[in-house]
């Protein structure tokens, strides 16, 4: 199956990584560009509607704590104006793998729990709040039952 990143632009500038991410088509986020929203929603449209699927974070970067951030609008407009299923993955253990603020790779035990998917079909971006925060309570209580199992 294939898949594309979105991605921040500073991951393309990493010699070897960004390469890989630019020879793969992965989609290059420029935070505070002009236009570089509707890039990324033009980019992954074009990837959806060829049937690809399009991987981000929905909260846009990782917190200091390991909690869960506030997930922003774009993933979820995205998804309905394609009309494009939303599946969650809920991620549990990887804080220590890239702590924020630093460059070094650590080591971790982490757990991905693929939950089902959320239809967007039939909604609008009026029902884009209703369909983030929805989102976001499965993915919350996915990680809580993996911190509660020991995963």
């Amino acid at each position: 199956m294939e898949m594309k990143w979105i991605s921040k632009s500073t991951f393309f500038k990493i010699p070897l990584v960004g390469w890989l991410m630019w020879l793969a088509r992965d989609i290059k986020l420029v935070r505070g560009a002009e236009g570089g929203g509707a890039h990324v929603y033009r980019e992954s449209r074009e990837r959806l509607d060829a049937r690809v699927s399009v991987m981000l974070f929905p909260e846009g970067t990782r917190s200091a704590t390991g909690e869960l951030g506030e997930f922003k609008d774009g993933a979820f407009r995205i998804a309905i104006n394609a009309g494009a299923p939303i599946l969650p993955l809920a991620v549990h253990g990887t804080r220590s793998a890239l702590v924020k603020h630093d460059w070094r790779f650590g080591r971790s035990i982490a757990t991905v729990r693929v939950l089902d998917p959320v239809p967007t079909e039939g909604l609008t971006k009026d029902d884009v709040d209703d369909l983030r925060d929805r989102v976001r309570a499965l993915i919350d209580d996915a990680r809580r039952d993996l911190a509660s199992a020991g995963a």
